[in-house]
C-alpha cells in the first residue's frame, strides 16, 4: 500500500520538475503574447496600417470619379452647342500631383485628350481641377484651355478662368473672360456663359461683343438655342458689317437683281 505521506510528495515534485515549470512558462508566455497581440502596439500598428489601406483607397476611388467626370467636363467644355458631350473616347488623361482636404479633392495641371466618334481630335488642359466628394456630380476646372478639331479642319478655341460643370444638370458654366473663337475667324467673348448640352444652348446675360471676319456685333445679351441653328442678341445691339471684307462692293450690291 502507498504512503500517504508519499504520495502527497509527488505533486510538490512534480512541481518542482524542470520540465513542467518550463511548459508552464511557455504557454504563460503564449497567453501573454496573444493578449498583447490583440491588444498592444502590434495591434494598433495592424489597425493603423488598415486604416491607411482604406484611407488610400478611397483617395483611389474618388481620383477614379474625378477622373471620369472630370474628362466628361471636358468634354463638355467643347459643347457650344454643337457636340454630344457622352460621345467622346477618352484617349489621354494626365494629371500632376493629387491632394485631398476633407472633402475636396485637388488635381493639379489635368490634360485630357482623345478623338470624337468622327476622329477629330480634343484636348483639354486646365491649371487645376477640384471636386467636392459629397456632391461628384460637380466638378470645377481652373484657368481652362481647350482645343477641338473642326470638320473643315479649322480649329475651335475655348478659354477661360473658370468653367463648373453639373452632369445632373447636364450644364457648365464659364466665367472670368470666356472666349470662344476659330481660326476660320470668328471671336465671341463675354464674361459669362452657361452652355446647357440638353437643348444645345448657350446663354450669356453680360455683355457679348462678337467679331467677324466682315465686322461686329455687341450686345448685352446672346442666346444661342437649337444646336446653333438660332442667334439672339438682346439689349443695345451694335452691328458693324464691313461689306468689302465679305467681299461685296457697293456697286456690287445696286447691281444685285431684287428677289
Amino acid at each position: 500500500m502507498t504512503d500517504v505521506s508519499e504520495a502527497a510528495a509527488r505533486p510538490a515534485e512534480d512541481a518542482r520538475d524542470p520540465s513542467s515549470q518550463d511548459l508552464a512558462s511557455r504557454g504563460n508566455r503564449a497567453s501573454r503574447a496573444a493578449i498583447d497581440a490583440n491588444s498592444g502596439p502590434a495591434a494598433r500598428s495592424r489597425a493603423g496600417f488598415k486604416a491607411a489601406g482604406r484611407h488610400s483607397a478611397r483617395v483611389r476611388t474618388v481620383r477614379r470619379v474625378f477622373i471620369a467626370v472630370s474628362a466628361l467636363a471636358a468634354v463638355a467644355i467643347f459643347g457650344v452647342g454643337f457636340f454630344d458631350p457622352f460621345g467622346r473616347l477618352i484617349k489621354n488623361v494626365a494629371n500632376g500631383r493629387v491632394g485631398m482636404e476633407g472633402t475636396r479633392i485637388t488635381v493639379n495641371s489635368p490634360n485630357i485628350s482623345g478623338f470624337q466618334k468622327d476622329g477629330r481630335p480634343f484636348e483639354v488642359k486646365a491649371k487645376s481641377g477640384v471636386q467636392d466628394i459629397t456632391t461628384p456630380s460637380v466638378v470645377e476646372l481652373y484657368d481652362i484651355d481647350s482645343k477641338i478639331g473642326m470638320g473643315d479642319a479649322s480649329t475651335l478655341r475655348v478659354t477661360a478662368a473658370r468653367g463648373v460643370y453639373d452632369s445632373l444638370r447636364d450644364k457648365m458654366v464659364l466665367e472670368g473672360d470666356a472666349r470662344i473663337w476659330s481660326d476660320v475667324g470668328y471671336d465671341v467673348r463675354m464674361k459669362k456663359a452657361e452652355m446647357d448640352f440638353k437643348t444645345g444652348g448657350l446663354v450669356t446675360e453680360d455683355p457679348v461683343n462678337v467679331i467677324l471676319k466682315g465686322g461686329t456685333v455687341a450686345a448685352n445679351q446672346m442666346d444661342i438655342s437649337d444646336n446653333g441653328r438660332k442667334i439672339s442678341f438682346v439689349g443695345a445691339v451694335k452691328s458693324i458689317i464691313d461689306s468689302v471684307a465679305d467681299g461685296l462692293t457697293d456697286m456690287d450690291a445696286a447691281a444685285e437683281p431684287q428677289k
